[in-house]
């Protein structure tokens, strides 16, 4: 009898930690079927193919278009998986930008679209099914530094006065990982509720990947680890907590 098959959708998957996250997976068991989810559905196709076509692949992918700004493109993504699967078990909310954008208004504007209010509206769409699956993870991708009780140290070096809208996305999110993990836990003890931080990756969302590397960045397969090892259940100790590479990071 063949295993059962985990159906995880990462949105914003076509690139950076999210595309390294869903190659971990497919390669360490033929379980794991991974949705690319992904604005751009010519970028997803290739992140499909370029991961398709690694050595030793052992799970199965697939893509789909879903623009997490745009309720229209949510809403049919979660109707395709509906009619596809029925359910789904886990969703990794990874899909995020940023900006240098001075102007602090237009820049929030932007930047909560896709990081706060894009993950409400995925959450809220593929909720009904994460509620279908057996065990139904929901992985919110977050930052060390949208920790506010980083921020608040003096002595923390996530103590900084730059990047205001984006540490303010991912407080937002930090919120949302613990509001969904009180809404989740009703479900019973099989729906899980994380927040993972990936940490400071060599990718283009905060700029270019080699100035990245130059101020100590890891290569983003350490962060789609992270974010990995929470699909996979290697943190369930941390369940309803904030997880990155080294433990959990306060709020």
């Amino acid at each position: 009898m063949a295993a059962k098959q985990i159906i995880t959708l990462i949105t914003g998957a076509n690139q950076g930690v999210g595309f390294e996250a869903a190659k971990n997976l497919v390669l360490s068991s033929t379980s794991h079927h991974v949705i690319i989810g992904s604005r751009d559905a010519s970028r997803g196709s290739q992140a499909v193919s370029d991961l398709q076509s690694l050595p030793n692949i052992k799970g199965s992918l697939e893509t789909i278009q879903i623009d997490v700004t745009d309720d229209k493109s949510v809403d049919a993504a979660a109707e395709k998986v509906a009619t596809k699967y029925g359910h789904l078990d886990v969703l990794v909310n990874n899909a995020g930008v940023n900006n240098m954008n001075p102007n602090l208004r237009e820049s929030m504007r932007v930047i909560l679209a896709t990081n706060l209010v894009g993950v409400a509206s995925v959450t809220e769409a593929f909720l009904p099914l994460l509620k279908k699956s057996d065990e139904p993870r929901l992985v919110l991708v977050s930052s060390s530094v949208g920790s506010i009780t980083h921020a608040s140290d003096k002595t923390s070096r996530y103590c900084s006065p730059a990047g205001t809208p984006y540490r303010c996305s991912k407080a937002g999110v930090n919120m949302m990982v613990a509001q969904y993990g009180h809404a989740v836990s009703a479900q019973g003890k099989s729906f899980k509720a994380f927040g993972a931080d990936p940490g400071l990756n060599a990718t283009n969302l905060m700029g270019d990947a080699d100035s990245l590397r130059a101020r100590g960045a890891v290569e983003p397969h350490v962060g789609g680890g992270v974010i990995a090892s929470i699909v996979k259940g290697e943190r369930d100790a941390d369940v309803g907590k904030l997880c990155s590479l080294t433990g959990v990071v306060p709020w």
